[in-house]
């Protein structure tokens, strides 16, 4: 069985059901509210990937690991016209958040800052790997090996830090 949080310790003054609520509509949203660039969408969707997996019970994580690429499809927000060429990543975005989420969560309590940066590193190859063999196969543009390489690599590292900033305020200020 999970550990539930308590009701102070999730998000401020946010329960632990209502945070499995708000996170994961939040993950949804980002692509709407922070439609880009890019750098800013992922580095927030990036961001709550790891409040999640670091405050909520893992079954609540998945919903933030799966929505903000559905939010960016339903939206459009990131490649315009193309798109629909983002539907070929949907389950690599998925695999991708969700080995951030878990490499962080194992290496966390050995070295936060090695945490954000072998998750932002395996997520980053394997979102640039999906992208070279789509390219190769004529499947997308060249748009997108760019775009699922380097910049995911960054905005993960951004997110993170930004994580475990939070994190840290969180931990000194409200518990």
């Amino acid at each position: 069985m999970e550990k539930t949080p308590s009701s102070s310790a999730v998000f401020g003054s946010l329960t632990g059901t209502q945070a499995a609520i708000v996170l994961p509509a939040v993950a949804f949203a980002i692509p709407f509210f922070v439609s880009g660039p890019q750098w800013l969408t992922g580095m927030a969707v990036n961001c709550l990937l790891l409040l999640a997996a670091a405050r909520l019970p893992k079954r609540f994580v998945w919903p933030v690991i799966l929505l903000p690429s559905l939010g960016a499809v339903a939206h459009g927000a990131l490649f315009g016209p193309f798109t629909p060429f983002l539907l070929f990543f949907v389950p690599f975005i998925w695999m991708g958040n969700w080995l951030f989420t878990m490499i962080f969560l194992r290496l966390r309590d050995s070295s936060a800052v090695l945490a954000v940066s072998a998750g932002a590193l395996i997520k980053a190859a394997t979102l640039a790997l999906s992208a070279l063999v789509f390219f190769r196969l004529h499947l997308v543009p060249e748009l997108f090996v760019r775009s699922m390489s380097l910049i995911q690599f960054l905005t993960a590292i951004a997110g993170g830090v930004l994580a475990l900033g939070i994190l840290r305020f969180l931990h000194t200020s409200h518990e």
